[in-house]
């Protein structure tokens, strides 16, 4: 139990106060046991950091599997729109996604390998999945882009979103998400021009 309970708290604190700001001693206050406990589960703080983030990774990258499975055959529009109202929608109410969008723009500097290496196998992962979908999309003639460049766009946008979610306040980073998707949307889209969602 004690294992879980290490690990919850330290996501929360890691989320909310980053790497730098989390001591073991915060972490093990917050579970109720002395400091000392959490080695008998993890080798130290890195340790810990570590496995709670790769531990993120996966778990983000279960849900966008199950989301491409249930939504696969939406119009591409609608897929993609519900796929970043739902990355924003995570970020204001989970700490996974939030601990892993604040340590990927900025790691610690000395687990900046390890954080970047296993930040990129994830991407790789969820990018081959929306292409898988962007290609389907080419298929139906919903876009007018090859389907690696829409793939690659929309993940540009979600990576400048995630940026304006974490450094940005909350008027901008409400404007912005609307305005990108409008003109990401229009560069692509084969079958509606309109500038409304």
């Amino acid at each position: 139990m004690s294992y879980i309970a290490i690990k919850d708290a330290a996501l929360n604190l890691f989320a909310t106060h980053g790497y730098e700001g989390t001591s073991l001693a915060n972490i093990a206050k917050q579970v109720g046991i002395k400091k000392q406990s959490i080695y008998a589960h993890f080798k130290g703080k890195d340790d810990l950091f570590l496995q709670v983030l790769k531990e993120t990774f996966t778990i983000e990258l279960k849900r966008e599997e199950d989301y491409l499975k249930t939504n696969f055959d939406k119009p591409l529009k609608i897929f993609l729109w519900d796929a970043l109202q739902s990355y924003m929608y995570r970020f204001s109410n989970d700490n996974r996604l939030n601990l892993w969008l604040r340590n990927s723009f900025l790691p610690p500097s000395h687990l900046y390998d390890e954080v970047i290496d296993a930040l990129y196998a994830y991407i790789d992962q969820v990018d081959q999945l929306y292409l898988e979908r962007f290609q389907h999309a080419a298929n139906q003639g919903e876009i007018n882009q090859p389907p690696s460049t829409a793939s690659l766009a929309f993940s540009a946008l979600l990576d400048a979103i995630g940026m304006e979610m974490v450094y940005g306040e909350n008027k901008r980073t409400n404007q912005k998400p609307d305005a990108a998707w409008q003109i990401f949307w229009l560069g692509i889209s084969n079958t509606d021009k309109t500038t409304s969602y």
